[in-house]
């Protein structure tokens, strides 16, 4: 699953680590005494607490497995979803979305399952490249499915459509009701011009 880069959503509410336990009822005991000749135990020393992060010190999450890398001039959210507004650019594996606005959903686990970008919406992975107005990204799948007048490009092929999909690092690109401009070899003839006939032979015998 993908773990969000975003770290301002990542700062949840602190919760207790330990539950309120009622105070037992005190309980007076006696204290044996000590044998002769044996040494007091020492009193038990209190465990130190961890010391908070030294200054300086990045607080980002390190050793991600599968990270999903989201940039925007303004991101709001919350635990279940982020929104992400003004040069949106979301980051996985090859896979490059660029859109004006984007909201991210998360699991239980604060891992990013969707992404759903709108407002030309430009993507990339490898040589494949889509546009549109809008699109859906799954994050576990990583398909990717633009819509809103799309285009498409794959190197030298050109399509559009009403829906695009591009699956992360496949070479595949599907379009629904697409139509299709591709290139053809070059060729030596000129557009609008024709071979002259040659001129008929004269009968034998003729006088020119």
């Amino acid at each position: 699953m993908i773990e969000f880069l975003v770290m301002a959503l990542f700062l949840a509410q602190p919760t207790s680590t330990q539950a309120a336990v009622p105070a037992a009822p005190a309980v007076a005991q006696a204290t044996p005494a000590p044998k002769a000749g044996a040494t007091p135990a020492a009193p038990a020393a209190n465990t130190p607490a961890a010391p908070p992060t030294a200054p300086g010190t990045s607080l980002a999450p390190t050793g991600l497995r599968n990270p999903v890398d989201l940039s925007a001039d303004h991101v709001t959210g919350d635990r279940n979803q982020a929104v992400l507004t003004g040069n949106v650019v979301v980051k996985h594996q090859t896979m490059d979305i660029r859109c004006d606005k984007m909201t991210g959903y998360y699991n239980a686990t604060r891992q990013v399952t969707r992404v759903v970008c709108a407002g030309n919406v430009r993507a990339v992975d490898g040589d494949r490249q889509a546009r549109g107005e809008r699109a859906d990204y799954d994050v576990p799948s990583g398909v990717l499915v633009v819509t809103g007048s799309p285009e498409a490009r794959q190197g030298n092929t050109y399509l559009t459509g009403t829906k695009v999909r591009l699956i992360l690092g496949n070479e595949r690109l599907e379009v629904e009701n697409a139509r299709i401009l591709v290139d053809s070899p070059s060729t030596t003839a000129v557009p609008g011009t024709r071979k002259k006939a040659p001129a008929p032979k004269p009968p034998a015998g003729a006088t020119p």
